[in-house]
């Protein structure tokens, strides 16, 4: 029996997604080993990931209104192509100038792809599925994220990088066919410059507590990615890989379980429990013991995690009303990425002097401090203009 609730254009978009989010990942997974597959270094393979994550935070400002001003599908489109068409023009790249003009090409994908998708989501889904549908989102992020790195290392190691770049660009294409077939909802005029309403969204103080939260999500998450290998290596722990395996898995379906239940019970009651748990499956990392610790962090960070974003971006859309919906979306996505870098960078030094314990401790305590702050929150529409 068909849904009801589920939109032929939401199916459509998620079956078009998958293919563009596995070239998300892997532009900043595989990009780093190809660099060194060329003869750069660890500092030029991490100027890229920097580049790309850079050139997206400032694509997002000047372009954010184009999912306004040229529509969400049009935007999907370009986004999309500019993500799986990538990897091919990486194969022609003759030197490393070309190559960072490349990664700026793709941070028009990285900074507009999940903008639009998600705005898209906001116009089709019922506001009484909205946090399941975002969930569902989340579920095909993840498992894009499972299944593409391991099976393009896998294409590496027996055909070459050549292989996989082709492989990516002619399956990257197909799959976004399902894209070009999606009918966007009449809308009208938003009549808020883009610009405008970051200056909104920046004057409300629960968008501001939102926000707020998803760069500490993206800042702990940040503080994982980068210290957690150099952690375990220090403690005698060779397969740390697999907690970022247990990570994934763990949040697999955690994004959709707690966008339905905020669906039922309400955003907050939901999410502050969710922002908990990431918080303490950071903490976790400073106890002893780290071998079995590290794994019970991996379940209760990634369940955390996961449900977190889901929840934090479908607030994050109800409270801001459909005139400030891309600018807020466009906020929630440099959160995100200014948050890791932050984490990534910033927490260097708080490791050097204080040690992995510390900075752990740190990043999980703000995430607790944050579950406080959501608490006061209200769920609704927060913005004057409707």
């Amino acid at each position: 029996m068909r849904s009801t609730w589920l939109d032929q254009g939401l199916i459509l978009l998620f079956t078009g997604s998958f293919m563009v989010f596995v070239n998300l990942h892997l532009a900043f997974i595989i990009m780093p080993l190809y660099v060194l597959e060329l003869g750069g270094g660890d500092w030029t393979a991490a100027w890229y990931n920097t580049l790309l994550a850079g050139a997206a935070v400032l694509f997002r400002f000047l372009f954010a209104s184009w999912v306004d001003r040229f529509g969400r599908k049009f935007s999907l489109l370009v986004s999309g192509s500019a993500l799986v068409t990538a990897p091919l023009f990486i194969l022609l790249a003759g030197s490393p100038a070309y190559l960072s003009f490349i990664r700026v090409f793709q941070a028009l994908g990285l900074a507009l792809y999940p903008l639009a998708a998600n705005t898209l989501i906001a116009d089709l889904s019922p506001v009484a599925r909205r946090g399941t549908v975002l969930g569902l989102q989340r579920l095909i992020i993840i498992t894009a994220l499972i299944t593409g790195p391991p099976v393009a290392v896998l294409i590496v190691e027996q055909y070459g990088f050549q292989t996989l770049f082709w492989l990516l660009t002619i399956l990257g294409l197909a799959g976004m066919a399902p894209l070009l077939a999606i009918r966007e909802p009449v809308r009208a005029g938003t009549g808020t410059p883009v610009l405008n309403g970051f200056q909104f969204v920046l004057a409300s103080r629960p968008l501001r507590v939102l926000i707020s939260s998803t760069a500490a999500c993206g800042l702990a998450y940040g503080v994982l990615l980068t210290f957690l290998p150099l952690y375990a290596v220090r403690v005698g722990i060779d397969n740390f890989g697999l907690y970022f395996t247990v990570f994934a898995f763990s949040g697999l379906v955690s994004g959709v379980v707690a966008g339905r239940l905020s669906d039922a019970f309400g955003r907050r009651k939901v999410l502050v429990p969710s922002l908990a748990l990431f918080g303490m499956g950071i903490l976790y990392l400073g106890l002893p013991a780290p071998g079995a610790v590290m794994m019970v962090s991996a379940v209760v960070a990634g369940i955390g995690y996961s449900a977190s974003l889901t929840l934090l971006v479908a607030w994050v859309v109800d409270a801001a009303g459909r005139k400030l919906r891309a600018a807020s979306l466009g906020l929630f996505e440099n959160g995100i990425d200014v948050g890791i870098t932050a984490g990534s960078f910033a927490f260097g030094s708080v490791v050097a002097l204080l040690g992995f314990g510390f900075a752990f401790s740190t990043a999980g305590a703000l995430l607790l401090i944050f579950a406080v702050l959501i608490a006061t929150l209200d769920r609704g529409p927060v913005s004057q203009i409707r």
